[in-house]
């Protein structure tokens, strides 16, 4: 894919015409190609006789919420999941990320974020096919993370333990990088104590956690005020 084009094959899922015509011109105009279903039953149909490599889904359906049916999705396909909804509370938001959603979008959505963020998941995605069965192992100075088994360790295979909302914390921050997270988004990502604060705190420990082992000679996570926070280290 090149400049603001993709040909990412998209599933859009949505009951509203209006908003399903306009999404889906969206999405033609920037060079997706697309299939549309207007319902949880219809989006099955869809999934058992065609690959996708994106399903972008409203939640509230005429035959349910897609909630109760993204962990089925993700073990029926490898499609990168957008939910796309006006209707969602943090809980909803958390649970859909538990379940295996990638990423929410906000409506009404403005074209040009619409389609960077189908670009981008797409583009991962596209990494992730590259590396095949692969581990997802980045190497920094003096430490390395596998997202895949979710350890990370010193060069001495040092083993350093992080709670679960650390690692999703530090998890999305390399993934991103070098681009800075708002702290909205990390918010989503934790499961418990779901206070601005509560993001801090878990950026302190794993500063704690990794420079008492490594030294404070670089930066590892920058705070990029007033947005929220970058991983500085560098990947090798």
């Amino acid at each position: 894919m090149t400049g603001d084009r993709t040909d990412a094959h998209v599933l859009l899922v949505e009951a509203e015409k209006t908003t399903r015509d306009l999404y889906n011109a969206v999405l033609l105009g920037s060079g997706c190609v697309t299939d549309l279903a207007t319902s949880i039953l219809e989006m099955k149909r869809h999934i058992r006789y065609r690959k996708f490599d994106i399903i972008l889904l409203e939640l509230q359906l005429p035959d349910g919420n897609a909630l109760d049916v993204i962990s089925e999705l993700r073990r029926d396909t490898s499609a990168g999941i957008i939910v796309a909804t006006s209707c969602c509370t943090m809980n909803d938001r958390l649970r859909g990320l538990e379940n295996g959603a990638d990423d929410y979008l906000e409506k009404p959505l403005h074209p040009r974020e619409l389609v960077a963020r189908v670009r981008n998941l797409s583009r991962r995605l596209n990494m992730a096919v590259l590396r095949g069965k692969e581990s997802l192992v980045y190497h920094f100075a003096g430490w390395k993370i596998d997202l895949a088994t979710r350890k990370i360790w010193l060069h001495s295979n040092i083993e350093i333990h992080l709670t679960e909302n650390e690692f999703r914390l530090l998890d999305a921050l390399i993934r991103n990088a070098p681009k800075p997270v708002h702290r909205d988004r990390l918010l989503m990502l934790l499961d418990e104590d779901i206070t601005v604060r509560a993001i801090d705190k878990a950026i302190y420990r794993m500063r704690t956690k990794l420079h008492a082992v490594l030294g404070k000679s670089e930066p590892f996570i920058e705070t990029v005020h007033g947005f929220g926070y970058r991983l500085a280290a560098k990947q090798l």
